[in-house]
């Protein structure tokens, strides 16, 4: 194990963890949080097997009761329509984190493209199941059209807000990783 790795790990959980408990009041919504934007920079972060775990271990955290999801944790948690959004997070990272391990370029159109990827992921999660818990489970007729036009009259602008401003600090926040795990080796190699 990597203790550089697993450090970094803990400051993206830590991170999501954070962002899911800063919100932003939106007009008729309840709020929109940093939560994805923090999920989108630990899959450029880390390599994929830790991206996941960081994702996985946040999943199980909430689940057991420890209050990490926007909304606070528990079981339950698993019947709420938002819960497909996390679900959509870990298929997010997985994604996102596999792309950029095997072709890490630094542009922002790259940065955001990949960002555009994670968003029509976590969607197609978030809304599907969204769409089963309320007509499943809930027992409520809502048709899945209403539930995409939801989320395209605030949801999904605002992450394409958010996803256009990562993209322009995405590249400095991971060339100021790369760098300072490239001095930190050398600085190793010196002492040794």
């Amino acid at each position: 194990m990597n203790l550089k790795l697993l450090l970094r790990s803990a400051l993206c959980l830590t991170l999501i963890i954070i962002g899911a408990r800063i919100q932003i009041p939106l007009p008729y919504f309840d709020y929109y949080t940093l939560q994805f934007t923090f999920v989108l920079l630990t899959a450029v972060l880390l390599p994929i097997r830790y991206a996941v775990s960081v994702m996985a271990a946040y999943i199980i955290l909430g689940l057991i009761g420890v209050p990490v999801f926007a909304a606070g944790g528990g079981l339950g948690y698993i019947l709420r329509p938002s819960f497909g959004y996390l679900i959509g997070f870990l298929a997010t990272i997985a994604a996102i984190s596999t792309i950029y391990n095997h072709k890490p370029l630094k542009a922002r159109k790259y940065f955001f493209l990949l960002n555009l990827l994670g968003i029509v992921i976590t969607y197609l999660f978030g809304l599907g199941y969204k769409a089963a818990i309320i007509n499943i489970y809930l027992n409520q007729a809502l048709p899945l059209w209403t539930i995409i036009t939801g989320a395209f009259a605030f949801d999904i602008p605002a992450d394409a807000i958010m996803i256009a401003l990562l993209s322009m600090v995405e590249p400095r926040i991971v060339k100021a990783i790369s760098l300072n795990t490239s001095l930190s080796k050398t600085h190793i190699q010196a002492h040794s």
